[in-house]
């Protein structure tokens, strides 16, 4: 056998075996280097950025964010919470407190009187586009809040509405044989009583700002030191100021004598002596002359709360997570105390369900005043 032979066929097979594994054995090298070239990189995600973010100072919808509407600039701005909801505040005023509307957005006037806004998706029923729509919570869920007069179940305080804002003008205004609400001028009072400066007109500016504002505190006159378990309810003989002792007679009045001044007005603050014993004529007097005059009259009118702000105000409270509270008991004290001292508070609003009784505009033929 030569070495074109059989052996060297076979020592030239043998050689190109033993060059054929190296070559393998070193693509797999090179493979496993590159295997762990890439088990090495770590991936991170590409920030997406939102379609359309909102500006710094705006809320979702494009309007001023409520929160940074802190000057008493001289012009209503409508503007929205941080969830989109529309928040409407009027000229000279400033916003104090809350991010949210169910927080409560509370706002002031020069004077320190503080008021909480109310959203209303409608004033109709109808949800239709009339109003703000519903209202988003801060855990993503809507509600639906309509202005209007309600009854509230006895038990569990759920709101049945008997009559919506825009259904006012049926004959008679009444939710059922005893409780009316209407204006002097729209339907004469017959067992006196005052009613609402103009239903018609809040109807539609609440619907034109998609709320309205509730006083955050009772009524007062001004602020000053009560005693500590504050004025006994039946108190009866003493002076006619609140001062540090309970009044020996009643007080009617505002100020230093028993004559109500046709300028005198209510106050809503913090820490203000409850303004008791007042008659319904007197009490419509003092808050319809809150924002009768001055820079604020060209940009808010004030009255005596009507039953359709009262009731909605309930519904609010409740759908914010309050639930009931259309039963709550806030007197649960023998004795009245100075605005915001109860401890009754919801969503920034005092004492809807304690300390006094309070008068509205609604009214009953049925019962003795």
């Amino acid at each position: 056998m030569s070495e074109n032979g059989l052996f060297q066929r076979a020592k030239n097979a043998a050689g190109r075996y033993k060059v054929a594994q190296t070559n393998e054995q070193d693509l797999l090298t090179n493979l496993d280097r590159e295997l762990d070239q890439y088990s090495n990189i770590t991936t991170t995600p590409t920030p997406t950025t939102p379609t359309n973010p909102p500006k710094e100072g705006e809320g979702p919808n494009g309007k001023p964010l409520v929160t940074t509407v802190t000057t008493t600039d001289h012009e209503t701005i409508k503007a929205e919470d941080k969830l989109g909801n529309p928040v409407t505040v009027p000229g000279t005023f400033k916003v104090v407190e809350g991010e949210t509307v169910e927080d409560g957005i509370v706002i002031e006037d020069a004077d320190k009187n503080q008021f909480v806004w109310i959203p209303v998706s409608n004033i109709n029923g109808n949800n239709d586009g009339k109003g703000t729509g519903l209202i988003t919570k801060k855990d993503g869920s809507k509600v639906e809040i309509t202005l209007g007069r309600y009854e509230f179940n006895a038990e569990n305080g759920k709101e049945e509405l008997k009559q919506s804002g825009a259904n006012r003008s049926v004959k008679g205004k009444s939710i059922n044989t005893n409780f009316i609400e209407s204006t002097n001028t729209e339907e004469p009072r017959t067992n006196g009583g005052v009613g609402a400066k103009s239903l018609e007109g809040f109807v539609t500016s609440v619907g034109n700002n998609n709320g309205y504002y509730l006083a955050r505190y009772e009524a007062s006159f001004g602020s000053g030191s009560v005693p500590a378990d504050g004025y006994g309810f039946f108190d009866t003989a003493k002076t006619s100021i609140m001062t540090n002792q309970k009044p020996e007679v009643k007080p009617t009045k505002k100020g230093n004598d028993d004559t109500l001044n046709a300028n005198d007005s209510a106050t809503s603050i913090a820490e203000g002596k409850l303004w008791r014993y007042i008659t319904e004529e007197d009490s419509s007097i003092v808050c319809k002359n809150m924002y009768s005059s001055g820079n604020e009259s060209s940009y808010v009118e004030s009255d005596l709360v009507n039953s359709y702000a009262w009731d909605t105000a309930i519904v609010y409270i409740q759908k914010m997570g309050h639930s009931n509270y259309a039963n709550a008991n806030g007197s649960t004290k023998s004795s009245v105390l100075n605005t915001g001292a109860t401890g009754d508070e919801k969503c920034h609003i005092f004492d809807m369900a304690g300390n006094l009784l309070e008068w509205t505009t609604e009214y009953s033929d049925a019962l003795a005043r």
